[in-house]
């Protein structure tokens, strides 16, 4: 039987709107509560023992740095606000954390439900509430899927329930690494672990200065497990400046953005061994494809299409 043909005009019309209507769908169903860190803005978004610290650091003045970073604890304090910290992670967008896999995956490989995290910002003293403080719940726990304990890929997010308020001094997002971490760079990592080895962990947050080293002079302490993907950093002049426990996940900070993510192998000072880092810089695609923005790039570009196709039949018929 033959189709009239005002009946094919309809159709060619109509099937690119249904296809649009199909794909806005789709796009509404990758959650998107706020903005992806700054680098990404024009694409959009579609195992566990913490064991890292900073010893020999100093707490910050003005404010200028810990309003980057969160403290990262178990959903419930135990006795006193905030004595459930236990990792450290850096605000990359309004509902992104980046921090550490092995702040949320156990030695079993399982990952923290999401349910069991809490992430609180604007409080400098982790032990004292006051009206800046902003506390948000855990909706996604994102592990680095090739995450291998004491060894590579340690990098995680955590994706919030709701978005940090941009009206809120001591909250800020930092701009991630866009290139290569240069050895002699001088950085600074900061956090609320232990100050020393077995030592209280500290109530305000503590800021250490640190140096990058060489791939071969960080390869010669960590042979075995070492590579392009990490970076290591210290006190070139004496090793007392270290991470310790309750500063894992925490930011390696260098010229105002984040490179890299303090990882495994801190003695807390104890060790004359420099601090492991997952870079940030290599770790960039694998943030776009767990934070979503691919799938929402995909997403746009069928949009796109369908759209042209929709303006290109109403012009022919």
């Amino acid at each position: 039987m033959l189709i009239p043909q005002h009946l094919v005009n309809f159709l060619c019309c109509i099937t690119p709107v249904l296809l649009l209507l199909q794909a806005s769908c789709s796009m509404r169903s990758v959650k998107n509560n706020g903005k992806l860190p700054p680098e990404f803005v024009n694409i959009r978004r579609s195992y566990g023992k913490p064991v890292m610290l900073i010893a020999g650091g100093f707490r910050p003045w003005k404010h200028k740095i810990f309003k980057y970073v969160v403290s990262i604890r178990t959903a419930r304090a135990t006795a006193y606000f905030g004595d459930n910290h236990f990792c450290v992670g850096s605000i990359i967008s309004d509902d992104l954390i980046l921090t550490a896999a092995h702040c949320v995956v156990d030695r079993r490989k399982i990952v923290t439900r999401s349910h069991r995290l809490l992430v609180v910002a604007g409080t400098p003293n982790r032990l004292l509430k006051i009206i800046n403080t902003f506390e948000v719940n855990v909706e996604d726990v994102l592990p680095h899927h090739r995450f291998v304990p004491s060894g590579a890929h340690d990098i995680a997010l955590l994706r919030t329930y709701a978005s940090f308020p941009d009206d809120n001094d001591l909250i800020k997002i930092i701009p991630m690494a866009r290139k290569i971490a240069v050895a002699g760079t001088r950085c600074q990592i900061i956090g609320w672990g232990h100050l020393f080895f077995r030592g209280p962990y500290s109530a305000f947050a503590i800021v250490a200065n640190v140096t990058i080293f060489s791939y071969d002079y960080c390869k010669s302490f960590y042979p075995d497990v070492f590579d392009e993907t990490m970076i290591c950093a210290g006190n070139p002049n004496a090793m007392d400046t270290d991470a310790c426990r309750g500063d894992s996940g925490g930011p390696l900070i260098c010229d105002g953005v984040v490179t890299g993510v303090v990882a495994w192998s801190s003695y807390c000072a104890e060790e004359w061994k420099p601090i492991v880092f997952m870079s940030v810089f290599h770790h960039r695609d694998w943030i776009k494809r767990a934070s979503g923005a691919e799938d929402i790039r995909d997403i746009n570009a069928v949009m796109l299409l369908h759209i042209l196709l929709y303006f290109l039949c109403v012009l022919v018929y």
